[in-house]
């Protein structure tokens, strides 16, 4: 594959988590994908990138999971289990 077939094809993904963001907000679900390119073949790839998101993908982009950084510093224990 090309750069540019990389591109749409990541542009995709992209586009498909930041639809899924703001569906999930706006409480609608996600549509097709969107006009992307009048080149077929970029299409194609940019179409391949937005079904290839999981959903495992989508609820990580909806409810990211927390730092770990952030619960080391507010729980003692699990400081004292790691001996950190």
């Amino acid at each position: 594959m090309g750069k540019n077939w990389d591109w749409s094809y990541n542009h995709g993904k992209q586009r498909r988590l930041e639809a899924e963001i703001l569906a999930q907000k706006a409480g609608t679900s996600v549509s097709a994908p969107p006009l992307h390119s009048k080149d077929g073949t970029m299409q194609s790839q940019f179409e391949k990138g937005w079904h290839s998101v999981t959903p495992v993908e989508i609820q990580r982009a909806i409810i990211p999971p927390p730092n770990i950084g952030e619960a080391l510093r507010q729980n003692k224990r699990l400081r004292d289990l790691l001996r950190i």
